[in-house]
């Protein structure tokens, strides 16, 4: 069974042909996700993270937060920019809906908290990609 791909990254390759590297991953699962016998091939959003088949999948910061991992890798997404001197919040961006209506002040505090949580949750190294789409 094949997951979901929820999650696509574009990345120029940084080559004469201009081409495009492309990244896709499954965000967690909603339900458990198994194979025609039964086995559970990605668990429910809720055990991602320490259960077989998680690793496939990306989490958010409700269902990593209290968590720790020795690798982890966070994605920036188009909700938060830099715009020269500071961070701009972008809520109709997010894809929290509890989140969306809120005025982009507002926001971005609760962007920068949540970033912030899973920016520390690799113990050993932590990879971060940026979405930042210029407005």
């Amino acid at each position: 069974m094949r997951y979901h791909l929820d999650i696509r990254v574009e990345v120029p390759t940084p080559t004469s042909s201009g081409g495009t590297r492309v990244w896709e991953a499954a965000w967690n699962a909603r339900t458990d996700l198994a194979a025609p016998d039964g086995t559970v091939l990605a668990p429910k959003s809720r055990l991602w993270a320490s259960h077989t088949g998680g690793h496939q999948q990306i989490g958010c910061i409700y269902t990593a937060q209290g968590l720790e991992f020795h690798h982890a890798g966070v994605i920036v997404g188009p909700d938060l920019t830099w715009n020269h001197d500071r961070w701009t919040g972008h809520p109709e961006r997010s894809r929290d809906k509890e989140l969306r209506g809120l005025p982009p002040e507002q926001y971005l505090r609760y962007a920068l908290n949540i970033y912030r949580v899973l920016l520390t949750r690799g113990t050993h190294t932590t990879r971060i990609h940026s979405i930042d789409r210029k407005t």
